[in-house]
């Protein structure tokens, strides 16, 4: 492992949290609006809900038993995939975190 990457544990940590928030952020996403909110609320909610669901699609992967000697790679392959949006997104929740993240 390199030196300067976070703890694999704190990486398993990081990665299993960071799907929970996701999780969390697309219910709220995708719950049912009062009627008062405006046409365009709902497209821009469901645009959310799919570009976090984008991020966090291959991150179980990472954290399979046989896959976890590949999580820093799949981490840092996240990131510098990640559209400037995606990495807004990732870098806010791993501050809440307070995971040590690549950028």
């Amino acid at each position: 492992m390199e030196s300067n990457l976070p703890s694999r544990a704190a990486m398993e940590a990081a990665t299993a949290d960071l799907l929970h928030l996701g999780f969390l952020e697309i219910r709220f996403l995708t719950a049912p609006l009062p009627e008062s909110h405006p046409a365009n609320a709902l497209v821009r909610r469901s645009e959310r809900a799919n570009l976090i669901a984008d991020i966090c699609h291959q991150l179980p992967g990472l954290l399979a038993p046989q896959r976890r000697d590949q999580l820093a790679d799949g981490l840092r392959s996240l990131w510098v995939t990640a559209s400037t949006t995606k990495r807004r997104w990732l870098r806010s929740r791993w501050d809440h975190l307070n995971y040590d993240h690549p950028g």
